[in-house]
């Protein structure tokens, strides 16, 4: 996914954007024409008729500009009128949302274009933020900029001006957070943009294009300071992890439903020292109107997609560490529980750990299962696909998670999957005989006791030759089996 999508170019200069150059650049490295022999005749036999590229309907347009990049979108935008209109759906398709005045502000006015607003499908909350910890300490800023290859040279007076920017720009983040005014202008920008269907949380910082010089000799949002022992990890969760409330509530405020599909994406792994990761905190709720507003927005969801870790960076090695990760995901069952209408489930805990307790005993007793605690104990009457990834469970428990979904449900995915009882050979056997999921398909899932031995005990070949690997089949009778692949 591109990121924010803005209006550019000589098109939508009215909304203060500005176009790259080479438009001609761009738009030459696709085909401007097609061939077509005439009907009845070969190639050889009689003329070719030619077509030119802005002839072709406008629906075929629209689909092959789904497959160019921002820039070359905006260099085909320049070329002629007629291209601009069937570029621009896919352009504008996304928009950002944050506490961010000028990503904010780009927002707004692509919400009061009287064309552009029918183009947005999607808003994209980007959820990396300025560190407190790095806004008033310039020693600690200094320090986690000399990681940064562009940022380690300049004057002092370089150094410090670049410092003055990202604390006022914190200042910003945090005034617009807790001023209302992130909740509000969301909230009167979705009265504009009727078709948006889709909420996308962005752990990595995403760029909006008229932000570009003001951040460009920045440290990135998403760094932290590495000094953790004096952050107030109150105000840090509400500002890191609290910031896509906002949103959710805009949509219960709009009363918006036309809201389908929320999805929690992984952090892009070239930005890696650049994240905000979507955590269990996502889901302290600090009174209930935020549980009322979580309920709303999930109620209208059909397609679930969450990529959660369970830990905050430094969170671990604190004596305040969280003692309240029952009541979160008791929140998280709630809110799974009002999506009556989900079609598409699929939930990956980050970072697996072969030892239980590592994984989340700082949470739960770590011989209890997850799955009851993520919700996972409910049934939605129209789902039809289920993928499970890092969640430690019982063969029961799976067994009649597949069963109670049994004539809906066609797709099945478990990865990094471990059965703290029973063995997924069972699983295995029920879903080949007894369901008609296809594709099924287990990634290196395994028992947690083999044979009297703890898997987190076993070396690293010992585990790969103790984990599943393979998809269902079926052959050309109609015969379905169990196909397992070598590691």
């Amino acid at each position: 996914m591109s990121s924010a999508h803005y209006p550019d170019g000589p098109r939508g200069d009215q909304l203060g954007a500005h176009v790259g150059t080479g438009a001609k650049e761009g738009i030459n490295k696709y085909p401007t024409s097609i061939s077509l022999a005439s009907r009845g005749k070969s190639k050889a036999s009689g003329p070719v008729n030619k077509i030119g590229f802005a002839q072709l309907p406008a629906e075929l347009q629209i689909d092959i500009f789904g497959y160019l990049n921002r820039s070359d979108l905006k260099s085909v935008r320049g070329v002629c009128k007629v291209l601009c209109n069937n570029a621009s759906p896919r352009l504008f398709r996304s928009v950002v949302a944050c506490a961010r005045y000028q990503a904010l502000s780009a927002m707004q006015k692509l919400s009061l274009h009287h064309a552009y607003k029918f183009y947005v499908k999607e808003i994209v909350f980007d959820g990396s933020v300025y560190d407190q910890s790095l806004a008033f300490r310039a020693e600690r800023y200094a320090k986690e900029a000399e990681k940064f290859e562009n940022l380690r040279h300049g004057f002092s007076w370089e150094i410090q001006q670049r410092y003055r920017r990202y604390k006022e720009l914190y200042e910003d983040q945090e005034n617009m957070r807790q001023g209302g005014v992130l909740l509000h202008t969301i909230a009167r920008a979705l009265e504009w943009m009727p078709n948006i269907s889709s909420v996308v949380y962005s752990p990595t910082p995403r760029l909006v294009p008229v932000e570009a010089n003001i951040v460009r000799d920045l440290l990135p949002r998403g760094v932290m300071g590495s000094c953790y022992w004096d952050r107030r990890y109150e105000q840090y969760i509400e500002s890191s992890q609290h910031g896509i409330h906002h949103l959710i509530a805009a949509i219960y405020l709009a009363q918006y439903s036309g809201i389908h599909e929320f999805r929690a994406e992984l952090p892009n792994p070239d930005q890696s020292d650049a994240k905000t990761d979507f955590t269990i905190y996502v889901f302290s709720f600090p009174d209930p109107q935020h549980l009322d507003a979580g309920k709303y927005f999930f109620r209208q969801l059909r397609k679930v997609e969450l990529n959660i870790s369970l830990v905050l960076p430094g969170c671990m090695d604190q004596p305040h560490a969280d003692q309240n990760g029952q009541a979160q995901l008791s929140n998280i069952s709630a809110l799974l529980a009002e999506a009556r209408d989900l079609e598409k489930l699929a939930l990956q805990i980050c970072d697996w750990d072969a030892e239980p307790r590592r994984m989340y005993g700082h949470i739960l007793p770590s011989n209890q299962s997850m799955l009851p605690h993520f919700g996972l104990y409910s049934t939605w009457p129209k789902l039809r696909s289920l993928i499970l990834g890092g969640i430690y469970a019982a063969e029961k428990e799976v067994l009649d998670l597949l069963t109670r979904h049994k004539d809906t449900l066609v797709e099945a995915k478990f990865s990094f999957c471990s059965l703290l009882d029973g063995a997924w050979a069972n699983i295995i056997d029920e879903v080949v005989y007894g369901t008609r999921l296809n594709p099924f398909q287990v990634i290196s899932v395994n028992e947690t006791v083999i044979g009297g031995v703890n898997f987190c005990n076993m070396s690293d070949e010992m585990r790969k030759k103790w984990q599943y690997v393979g998809h269902v089949a079926i052959d050309s009778d109609g015969q379905r089996y169990f196909v397992s692949c070598s590691r």
